[in-house]
């Protein structure tokens, strides 16, 4: 196979980044017994992620890849690795042990510079639910039971609470907890909030914490207070007084504090609006409460003849002085990268959304946690060292998903050994 520059530098990236602790496996205790194994836990555990870093979307697909890669990859991965046997070992590993190698992975990333803000004078996480796929048990009370529209048929759907830092150009994924069957967002949310500040509260990688509506409550922002950061929490039905006072103090205001241009997005047209005020400081019990921020969007059709406006209102504890109204406004939208970066990427080029590599037990939680890592690095990756500069100094597009997913599989098969010497040191 023809070497290429391109090949040769995304193999040199990944080598690099696998030098990292969240890519070293020996803390992961093997659940196997200890008579008649075939396979190093390591190895298997490799290409567990060698087949998520390569877009595999079945343990089928894993075991082919094995079974093709180079001299490059047999440093990786010496033999075809059985689907089954992934299957046995999926289903019994302890996904609290796989959460401190993501965690590792995004403590080097941070000391590395690598997750600085782009855009906001400081960091911010957004925490939203997300579900794993559909399930036929209820993998061990993890799953909530649900049934399909067309023929009543029971299943059961896993879902998380997720951690995404989109105040970082990559939008990685901090953290994340499963969310029992009995319970919901707004349940668990302050468990995960307490997990997320012992992972990564102790430094400054986060100030702000952006919030849904489902989880905005007089408790959770207590705790959010009380930990030292900030908040802005969407403002809907739920809160019914709050909302009333807010529409009450912005919602005739016309002078808006910033606004975009317009911006053309699929032939439509859009501004944006921002308005904000401190009146509402202290309201209704609610202490730490600073400021209501109310964002209105206009949207145009193409031709020109309908318009509409939606509004949305938040609340939040910053002072007024920590952002500015245009950080303000972009702070917001950042917040739907937690959506439209995350959590879309994961549906789309990963299937997350659909029936998992194997369904046994909790091996939906293990392989998210596999998952997460291969996105985080790739993201990474694709974001900040394979996108093509301009003439002009400016950075083209961030290359598609498919792409990076062929040259990873390119790379891996190629005949590199002084590179990949070092990931063969891996354990």
């Amino acid at each position: 196979m023809k070497l290429q520059p391109r090949d040769r530098r995304v193999q040199k990236l990944l080598a690099r980044q696998l030098k990292s602790p969240g890519y070293r496996w020996d803390e992961i205790s093997d659940p196997r017994a200890r008579r008649g194994r075939r396979w190093a836990l390591r190895e298997l555990l490799r290409a567990a992620l060698l087949g998520q870093l390569s877009g595999c979307p079945g343990l089928r697909d894993v075991e082919a890849l094995t079974e093709d890669l180079g001299p490059s990859g047999r440093q990786w991965v010496s033999r075809r690795v059985p689907d089954t046997t992934l299957w046995d070992l999926l289903s019994r590993l302890s996904a609290e042990q796989l959460r401190g190698k993501l965690i590792e992975q995004l403590r080097a990333a941070w000391r590395s510079k690598a997750l600085k803000p782009s855009g906001l004078p400081c960091g911010s996480v957004a925490i939203d639910g997300k579900g794993l796929g559909a399930l036929e048990h209820d993998a061990g009370g993890m799953a909530q039971k649900a049934h399909r529209s067309h023929d009543g048929r029971p299943y059961w759907l896993s879902r998380v609470l997720r951690a995404v830092l989109t105040s970082a150009e990559a939008r990685p994924c901090l953290d994340q907890m499963p969310i029992a069957a009995k319970s919901n967002e707004m349940g668990e949310f302050g468990q995960f909030f307490d997990g997320l500040m012992t992972a990564y509260g102790a430094g400054d990688l986060f100030e702000i914490a952006t919030i849904d509506a489902g989880m905005t409550s007089l408790e959770n922002a207590t705790k959010i207070h009380q930990a030292q950061k900030a908040y802005v929490m969407a403002l809907k039905g739920p809160q019914a007084a709050l909302l009333t006072e807010a529409k009450r103090l912005l919602g005739r205001r016309r002078t808006p504090d910033a606004e975009t241009d317009w911006e053309v997005y699929k032939g439509r047209r859009i501004k944006r609006r921002f308005f904000r005020t401190d009146e509402i400081a202290g309201y209704h019990g609610w202490t730490h409460l600073r400021q209501a921020w109310r964002l209105e969007q206009e949207t145009v059709s193409a031709d020109g003849k309908q318009s509409e406006r939606e509004q949305r209102y938040f609340l939040t504890n910053l002072p007024r002085g920590r952002l500015s109204p245009a950080q303000c406004m972009e702070l917001i939208r950042r917040h739907w990268g937690v959506e439209n970066d995350c959590f879309w990427t994961l549906d789309t080029q990963w299937s997350e959304d659909h029936v998992p590599w194997c369904s046994s037990g909790r091996a939906v939680e293990v392989l998210s946690w596999f998952r997460l890592m291969a996105y985080n690095l790739l993201q990474q990756t694709r974001r900040r060292h394979l996108r093509l500069r301009n003439l002009d100094g400016t950075y083209q597009a961030p290359q598609p998903w498919r792409r990076i997913f062929t040259w990873v599989r390119m790379a891996w098969q190629l005949e590199l050994a002084p590179v990949t010497q070092q990931a063969a040191a891996l354990g």
